[in-house]
């Protein structure tokens, strides 16, 4: 790695270390990690660049000119009374930025006073006095830990670390050793969580955050006990884990024991690693642990299947998605930032290659959208810089696939300019989390939510989606609409185990829940059949409830500040107006103007609407969120089942992207037939692709495939090859037996899978204990009808 320019930048700095002390390895350290924050030598006049310096310069100079060291108050900045231990944090970290202003250079100040903001004697004054206030008032060894653990483990350490780096030469041996020893009284040992009094061993993005911590304090007080720790704490996050946090074998990521999270702290784990290996590469603390290897492999398994054209999916951010300065496209460039620095150090040559490849594609296409350099840092543009100027490096266009990651209830489904997600729960998964004041209306969200993403509309879920939608109707979800309070059902799972499905050679899979609804009797069976231009959704024994309405919501579409999208029922167009809404008899069809067609192959009862509808984050987010009110415009379309539904059923298929006329062409002439639709087995049948997919609730049989257990089953025949995939979505079987009403040559198969015939038919008995819902394949040629 290049150490030059920003070595030689901070010995330009006032105080800065002599040649000699350069040499020392924890000097090389910290000059490291001073490059990973400011981005070391960079082309001040490229406008990637000149955009980031001048956020950060107006940023800077903003924080400079406000910021008011006073013995008598209680906070550096009005609305940061340092009472609070969030406060604290934030205080830090407007230090860290005014102290990356300083040692980046060309930052100057945005008030017109011609100031200089690098090296600036004045502003590393100003950096030490606040550091010192906030040691004396708060972080210090005589305070006692209260309220969020980690604002005082992970939030304020890590940023006070970050700003000691940078401004290290201006800092007295005194100074140093009273905030290294706060971090020591704070963060003892990375491998627990204090909590207060009651320790708990540290898991995932914690453990990860909590080693870098360590880490710093080591080399800032050249301490090579305080590094090793460090080191030595991050093997317990490499191997794959089966239960609570980490990162699963199938590219699951929980955290909080129960929530999916690849976006938010699977990628603070990816980008904490990344920048952890590249400190250490070359030292005598580099990781060496082979297990390491996973982390770098989950670049393709745990984390590219999410990132879509720049943005990373909200179906795996948690409680992020209620963050408004967090959208999809921040954590998504975040995530490709993570990947590149992968490629400094750890990665093969051969995954760093397509790890290059995948992030300039990523960013690339996100950039008409939300621009890489308006979000990413400093350093995170000079590593994008790298892979964009070369030309030998090819920007990857997004692959079609189909992946499911049983271990969090997640997956995603991509084809040529779309791309399908899904969000569901049971008893492993937790419907969703509203904790800290965050997300308090995500109460649905793990219900079956299906997020359609197009590459015409990148911004459907970042364009104030979250803070306006109808909470109660998200899209392919079956809701009873009964009025919830605040982060009602936070955290808590279904007694249900089945939710998960099966897929079939990575492009095609069937998914579905046996779903329970919170604080409702409402339970309902729900699939969803993932084929190569349309997603057949089918729902039956819907039944329960509170009294209050039971809809399935088809869609409900963000069309922005005033989209006039046309809305076309069985070839009439509908009102455009805003606060329209009509009850439709659908015989065969509907289509949305620029987002899709929608098929109703039994007819449909259908309430559509069209709704301006206003909110403002603090709504769901009182921990951060702006009481700004915003208002998007909705169109709506749901299936009615009433006040207390018996044995209810739907069935519709969405066909993202399609045009009007594709859509009448396709109703005319469907391609899927729905084998079964009840609340023992659900199955369809695609004669364009071959495929028949079946999800068991029960011991049953459709469409030629009869089973002894619940489980989920997909085929795909072509001539005479057959490939046949099976699962246990409630992850609690030992076996499971298909019998196929068709004859043929077993050509090969997963090691769990035995065949034998019945008469002339093909029985397959699948060894499922261990699976975790995974899919196993078996591949048979010369296949007829028995």
């Amino acid at each position: 790695m290049a150490l030059t320019g920003i070595t030689g930048a901070l010995q330009l700095l006032p105080g800065a270390t002599d040649a000699a002390a350069e040499d020392d390895r924890y000097d090389t350290l910290r000059h490291v990690w001073a490059e990973i924050l400011t981005g070391g030598e960079i082309d001040p006049t490229d406008d990637a660049f000149a955009g980031a310096l001048a956020v950060l310069s107006a940023n800077a100079t903003r924080l400079w000119n406000s910021m008011s060291v006073d013995s008598s108050a209680n906070s550096l900045w009005t609305g940061l009374a340092l009472s609070a231990p969030a406060n604290m944090t934030a205080s830090y970290k407007q230090l860290a930025t005014l102290a990356t202003a300083y040692a980046t250079p060309a930052t100057t100040a945005s008030d017109g006073s011609g100031r200089t903001l690098y090296g600036n004697a004045e502003l590393g004054s100003a950096i030490i006095s606040g550091l010192d206030f906030l040691h004396s008032q708060v972080y210090n060894s005589g305070t006692a830990e209260t309220g969020n653990w980690w604002e005082w483990e992970i939030g304020s350490p890590q940023a006070l670390l970050n700003a000691a780096v940078l401004v290290y030469p201006l800092l007295s041996q005194t100074q140093l050793s009273s905030y290294l020893a706060a971090v020591d009284t704070f963060v003892p040992d990375p491998t627990l969580n204090r909590y207060g009094a009651a320790r708990q061993p540290s898991t995932g993005a914690n453990r990860v955050d909590l080693c870098q911590v360590v880490a710093l304090r080591g080399v800032l007080g050249r301490s090579s006990e305080r590094v090793a720790t460090a080191a030595a704490a991050l093997s317990d996050v490499f191997p794959y884990v089966t239960s609570g946090d980490g990162l699963y074998a199938d590219g699951s990521f929980i955290q909080h024991t129960y929530i999916p999270y690849t976006g938010t702290y699977g990628m603070v784990l990816l980008r904490g690693l990344a920048a952890q290996f590249q400190l250490l590469d070359g030292t005598d603390w580099e990781i060496t642990d082979p297990e390491a290897a996973n982390i770098i492999g989950s670049v393709d398994s745990a984390f590219a299947p999410w990132v879509w054209n720049g943005l990373c999916m909200d179906v795996v951010r948690g409680r992020a998605v209620a963050r408004s300065a967090e959208t999809d496209f921040y954590d998504g460039n975040l995530i490709a930032q993570a990947v590149l620095r992968t490629t400094q150090g750890p990665a093969t040559a051969a995954q760093a290659a397509r790890f290059k490849s995948l992030a300039k594609g990523w960013i690339i296409r996100g950039e008409e959208y939300a621009p890489f350099a308006r979000t990413a840092t400093i350093g995170g543009i000079a590593l994008a810089r790298q892979v964009l100027d070369d030309t030998s490096v090819p920007a990857a266009e997004e692959p079609d696939g189909h992946v499911q990651f049983a271990s969090m209830d997640r997956a995603v489904h991509r084809r040529e300019g779309w791309a399908f997600a899904l969000a569901m729960s049971s008893a492993r998964v937790a419907r969703y989390e509203g904790t800290n004041g965050e997300n308090l209306h995500g109460w649905h969200t793990g219900d079956g939510m299906g997020y359609v993403y197009l590459a015409n509309d990148l911004g459907q879920y970042t364009d104030g989606f979250w803070p306006t939608v109808d909470p109660y109707r998200m899209p392919g979800t079956t809701v009873d609409t009964l009025p919830l309070a605040d982060a009602a059902g936070t955290g808590t799972r279904p007694v249900a185990t089945w939710a998960g499905g099966a897929s079939l050679s990575d492009l095609y899979g069937c998914l579905g829940m046996d779903f329970e609804q919170y604080g409702s009797t409402l339970t309902a069976r729900k699939s969803w059949f993932c084929l190569d231009d349309s997603v057949v959704c089918l729902g039956a024994g819907i039944t329960g409830g509170s009294g209050a309405e039971v809809v399935t919501i088809v869609e409900n579409r963000n069309l922005h500040v005033a989209g006039t999208n046309v809305l076309t029922v069985d070839g009439t167009v509908q009102s455009g107006k805003a606060g329209w809404t009509d009850t439709l008899t659908v015989s065969g069809w509907a289509h949305l103007e620029d987002v899709g067609g929608y098929l109703f192959p039994d007819g449909a009862t259908l309430q559509a609407a069209r709704t301006d509808r206003t909110g403002s984050w603090k709504d769901i987010n009182t921990l951060s969120g702006s009481a700004d009110v915003l208002t998007r415009r909705y169109l709506c379309l749901q299936l009615p089942h009433g006040t207390a539904p018996l044995s209810a059923s739907y069935s519709y298929v969405l066909l993202p992207g399609f045009s009007k006329g594709r859509t009448k062409a396709r109703a005319a002439r469907p391609t899927v037939a729905v084998l079964a639709n009840t609340a023992s087995v659900q199955a369809v049948q695609d004669q364009a692709s071959g495929v028949t997919a079946a999800n068991f609730f029960a011991p049953g049989a459709a469409g030629g495939i009869t089973v002894s257990a619940p489980c989920s089953v997909i085929t795909r025949r072509q001539g005479r090859r057959l490939v046949v995939g099976v699962s246990d979505p409630t992850h609690t079987a030992t076996t499971v037996t298909v019998e196929l009403g068709l004859s043929g040559t077993l050509l090969e198969a997963h090691s769990s899978v035995t065949v034998s015939r019945s008469s002339s038919t093909l029985v397959l008995t699948v060894d499922v204990s261990g699976a975790a819902g995974a899919t196993r394949e078996a591949t048979f040629t010369g296949v007829r009808q028995a």
